[in-house]
C-alpha cells in the first residue's frame, strides 16, 4: 500500500497542549497531547522542486502509549515513527525508528501552533495549515494498450479545494526529472514511461497561493497482469431503436478490488467531460448509457453531431483494504487499465 512518509517528521507533532501566551508561565501537560495532527511544512521556493531534499510537510500524532504515528494527508495513521517520553522541565526525549534520539524543549504553543527549539533554533508546528484544504496526491500504475498488448506507466493525481498555481504542480522522480501535471477542473494530472514496474517513492510538489508543499507518496509493484485488447472485447452499440443509448459489454479483468468507471469527453481533450461515473463492480460486464444514466456528471444532452467523443473504460484496481464507496476511494487507487472507442452517441 501506498502511504506518505512521515518517519523525517522528528518533533512536528510535539504539541504540548494547555499552553500560557507567557513563555515563563508555560508547563507541559501531556493529558494534552495525544491525539493532535501538528504539520510543519519545510517546503520554501527554493527546494519545491528537488527530490532528493528532505524538506517535506510532516505529518504526527502523539499516542498516549507513547508511540509515535505518522498521519498521511488524509488524516489516516500510515507508520509508527518512534517513541517519546516526559524528561520533565518541559522537555521531551523522542527515540525514531531509524535509531536517531532527539531531546526537545518545548518553548511555547497556543490552541494553533507549538514553538519549540531543537539545539539548532526554533521551529513552529501548527495544527493544520489553511491552504490544506483536501489536499490529496496518488501515483499509481497506468496500463494502455499499444499495438494491442498493454504498456504499464506511471500516473500521477493531485487535487486540493484551493487551486494550485499552473507550472508548479509537480510529480518529481529523480533530482533529474520531473512531470509537470495538466489542470483538469483543478483535477492535477500527468503520466511517465517507466523502465520497470517496482515499489517506489514519488514526491508531489505544489504552490498554492504563496505557499508551496512537497509531500511524498509511495507506490508498490502491484499491478494488473499484462493482458491483449482482444481479452477485454470492449465493445458499444447503439440500441435498436434507441438512437440515443448505448449497449457497453466488455470481459471481467482480474486482480483483486476491481472496479470499473465510464467516462465520455470531448475527443482530444479529456478536460472537456460528458459523462463520468462513479466506480462500479462488474455486474456481468454490461453498462447502458443514455441521458438518464446516474453518474458524477451527465451533459449527453449536449452532444454535438457535428464532433467527435469518445468513450473510455477504465478497470481500477484500489488499494488493499480501501472500499469502493468510500469518499477516498479515487485518491487511493493502486492501478488503471484505459481502453477507448468512438463514442456512438449523437451519430
Amino acid at each position: 500500500m501506498k502511504k506518505l512518509g512521515m518517519l523525517g517528521l522528528i518533533v512536528g507533532s510535539l504539541w504540548l497542549g494547555s499552553c500560557s501566551d507567557d513563555d515563563k508561565d508555560f508547563m507541559l501537560d501531556v493529558n494534552r497531547m495525544t491525539g493532535v495532527d501538528w504539520y510543519y511544512n519545510r517546503t520554501t521556493s527554493k527546494n519545491y522542486s528537488s527530490f532528493s531534499d528532505e524538506n517535506v510537510l510532516e505529518i504526527n500524532r502523539f499516542d498516549k502509549s507513547g508511540e509515535i504515528k505518522g498521519v498521511d494527508l488524509r488524516g489516516v495513521i500510515d507508520s509508527v515513527a518512534g517513541t517519546w517520553r516526559d524528561e520533565g522541565e518541559n522537555i521531551l526525549a523522542v527515540d525514531w525508528k531509524n535509531g536517531n534520539s532527539e531531546t526537545w524543549m518545548v518553548e511555547n504553543c497556543t490552541s494553533k501552533k507549538l514553538v519549540v527549539n531543537n539545539g539548532w533554533g526554533e521551529r513552529e508546528y501548527i495544527t493544520r495549515p489553511s491552504y490544506l484544504e483536501n489536499l490529496t496526491g496518488d501515483a499509481f500504475w497506468v496500463n494502455k494498450f499499444v499495438d494491442g498488448v498493454s504498456k504499464p506507466q506511471l500516473g500521477f493525481r493531485i487535487s486540493n479545494d484551493r487551486s494550485m498555481r499552473q507550472g508548479f504542480v509537480l510529480a518529481l522522480l529523480s533530482d533529474d526529472e520531473s512531470v509537470k501535471l495538466k489542470n483538469y477542473n483543478n483535477v492535477w494530472k500527468g503520466e511517465a514511461d517507466i523502465s520497470r514496474v517496482e515499489d517506489r517513492r514519488i514526491r508531489f510538489s505544489c504552490r498554492i497561493g504563496s505557499d508551496y508543499v512537497k509531500f511524498d507518496e509511495f507506490i508498490t509493484a502491484d499491478n494488473f497482469p499484462s493482458m491483449r485488447l482482444t481479452d477485454i472485447d470492449f465493445t458499444s452499440s447503439i440500441k435498436a431503436g434507441y438512437p440515443n443509448q448505448l449497449e457497453i459489454e466488455w470481459n471481467k479483468f482480474e486482480g483483486e478490488n476491481v472496479y470499473y468507471k465510464m467516462e465520455v469527453y470531448s475527443k482530444d481533450n479529456e478536460a472537456d467531460v460528458y459523462f463520468e461515473s462513479g466506480l462500479f463492480p462488474y455486474d456481468n460486464g454490461k453498462y447502458t448509457l443514455n441521458g438518464s444514466t446516474i453518474g458524477k456528471i451527465n451533459k449527453l444532452d449536449k452532444i454535438d453531431s457535428k464532433k467527435e467523443y469518445t468513450l473510455r473504460l477504465t478497470a481500477v484496481m484500489l488499494e488493499a483494504g480501501v472500499a469502493s464507496n468510500s469518499v477516498i476511494a479515487e485518491s487511493r487507487i493502486q492501478a488503471v487499465v484505459y481502453v477507448t472507442d468512438k463514442c456512438l452517441l449523437g451519430r
